[in-house]
């Protein structure tokens, strides 16, 4: 009993142990692929900064039409890339999503393991403690009945002398 509850303990310790590697994986791959979410929103910050930068000298109505054209299609393309910027976040971001969502229910089976293992290694302490106590028990036996056994060796060997003194010995009598 005592054997089977440690070997499940150390099954249990074990698969989380395996749960926890997977799980680091798992959180440096998202890692990953949040900070090249946030270069992405630095590009687009920048982008952005660029487009508002450009629409904000534009000159006045007339002078815009005519001189501004230029600056207008730079603005257009600035909000293209930051189009495709976001697009990309976006992308980022969901598989970002998913890596997150695949590391959900390994962990729940890692928490609810890791809570089982300790469930049954403390429901094994107290039957352990008993172990140690017969143990401890019939070592005080143990140690009590050495000194007995070794004194009745010598009489044994006392009386085994003896009884071979006396078979060597005439009869006497009848």
């Amino acid at each position: 009993m005592f054997r089977l509850s440690w070997a499940i303990a150390l099954s249990f310790t074990i698969a989380v142990l395996a749960g926890i590697l997977i799980v680091t994986r798992d959180l440096s791959i998202s890692n990953d692929i949040f900070k090249d979410g946030v270069a992405q929103a630095k590009i687009v910050d920048d982008t952005t900064d660029q487009a508002l930068d450009g629409a904000q000298q534009l000159p006045p109505a007339d002078q815009a039409l005519h001189e501004g054209l230029p600056q207008v299609v730079g603005v257009l393309d600035s909000l293209a890339r930051a189009d495709q910027t976001l697009g990309s976040l976006g992308d980022h971001l969901q598989s970002l999503g998913d890596a997150l969502k695949s590391a959900d229910a390994p962990l729940g089976g890692i928490i609810d393991a890791g809570q089982s293992a300790t469930d049954q290694a403390n429901a094994a302490a107290a039957p352990a403690a008993e172990i140690v106590n017969t143990l401890s028990a019939a070592d005080t036996k143990v140690q009590a009945l050495g000194p007995l056994l070794d004194q009745s060796l010598v009489l044994s060997q006392t009386i085994d002398s003896k009884l071979r003194i006396a078979l060597t010995l005439p009869k006497v009598g009848n």
